[in-house]
C-alpha cells in the first residue's frame, strides 16, 4: 500500500472509529494532533516526491524540447527565414525604385515594411490555410478561459505601464500610414498566430508531444526568429512570446492570442508612431 494511502486510512479509522469510542479530551487532542501530523507529513512527502520527479524529468524534457526544436520545426522555421530574406530583398528593391522616383522617406519606409510584411509572412497564411482541418478551437473550461484573458490583460497593462512618460506620438491619416498600422495590427498579428500556435501547435500534437512542451517550444521559436540584438530585446520577446503561448494553452485556439497581439502592437505604435 502506498504511504499517502496508508496515512489516509490510518486518519480516517483514527476519526471514524477511535475517537467516537472515547469521550477523553485529552486523548481527543492527542488524536487530532497525531492525524495533524500524520496529514502533514504526508503531504511533505508527496510535495518532495513531485519536485524530485521534475528535477528528474529537466534532462530528458530538455532533449525532447531540442528535438522538437530543430527537427520536428526545422522545415517550417527554415522556410520561414527563406521567406523572410525574400520579403526584405523585395522590400529593398522597391525602396530603391521609390526613392529614385523622389518619393518622401517616411513613405518609402512604410511602403518596405507593408511589403516586406505582404511577402515574408503571406506564406505563413497560406500554410495555414493547408493545414487548417487539424487545427481546431480545444474544449476549455471557463475557468481556464478566464486564465488565458488574464494573462492577456496583464500582458497589455505592463505594455501600457511600460509606455508611462513616453510622448503619445499618436496616428497620422494618410494612406500609407494606414497600410502600415493594418500591417502591423491586423496582418502581422494574425499570420504570426496562426502559424506558431496554428499550424506549428497544431503540427508538434500530431506528433504526439504535450501541451507543455508545445507551450514552451512554440514561444522559444516565436523569440528567436525576432531576431534580438541585446538582452532586453530578448528578454522582452521572450516575455511577450511566453504570453501568447501561455493565452493559447488556456485558451484552447488562436482568437485570443491574435486578439491580444494586435492590440498590443496596437499600443506600441501609439507611442513610437508608423
Amino acid at each position: 500500500m502506498r504511504r499517502g494511502n496508508f496515512a489516509n486510512s490510518e486518519i480516517q479509522f483514527l476519526r471514524e472509529i477511535a475517537l467516537p469510542l472515547v469521550a477523553d479530551q485529552g486523548y481527543t487532542r492527542r488524536v487530532n494532533f497525531h492525524c495533524h501530523r500524520i496529514e502533514m507529513q504526508a503531504a511533505t512527502e508527496a510535495t518532495t516526491t513531485k519536485l524530485f520527479r521534475f528535477l528528474k524529468s529537466i534532462p530528458r524534457n530538455t532533449l525532447t524540447l531540442l528535438r522538437m526544436i530543430f527537427i520536428d520545426c526545422a522545415v517550417p522555421i527554415v522556410f520561414l527565414f527563406i521567406f523572410n530574406v525574400f520579403g526584405q530583398l523585395v522590400a529593398a528593391l522597391c525602396g530603391t525604385i521609390l526613392t529614385a522616383w523622389s518619393i518622401d522617406p517616411v513613405v518609402v519606409r512604410r511602403a518596405k515594411h507593408a511589403i516586406n510584411t505582404l511577402f515574408a509572412q503571406s506564406p505563413l497564411l497560406v500554410v495555414y490555410l493547408q493545414r487548417r482541418q487539424p487545427i481546431r478551437q480545444s474544449f476549455r473550461s471557463p475557468r481556464s478561459i478566464i486564465a488565458a484573458v488574464t494573462i492577456g490583460t496583464l500582458l497589455l497593462a505592463i505594455n501600457v505601464l511600460a509606455q508611462v512618460g513616453k510622448s503619445d506620438v499618436g496616428l497620422e491619416f494618410s494612406l500609407s500610414a494606414g497600410l502600415m498600422v493594418l500591417s502591423i495590427c491586423l496582418f502581422t498579428p494574425i499570420a504570426e498566430e496562426m502559424f506558431f500556435r496554428g499550424y506549428l501547435w497544431a503540427r508538434l500534437q500530431a506528433r504526439g508531444y504535450g501541451d507543455g512542451l508545445i507551450t514552451i517550444c512554440t514561444a522559444l521559436l516565436f523569440a528567436a526568429v525576432h531576431w534580438p540584438n541585446n538582452l532586453a530585446a530578448l528578454t522582452n520577446y521572450l516575455f511577450m512570446a511566453f504570453s501568447f503561448s501561455l493565452i493559447r494553452y488556456f485558451g484552447g485556439g488562436i482568437g485570443l492570442p491574435i486578439f491580444f497581439h494586435a492590440a498590443m502592437n496596437f499600443i506600441v505604435i501609439r507611442h513610437i508612431g508608423v
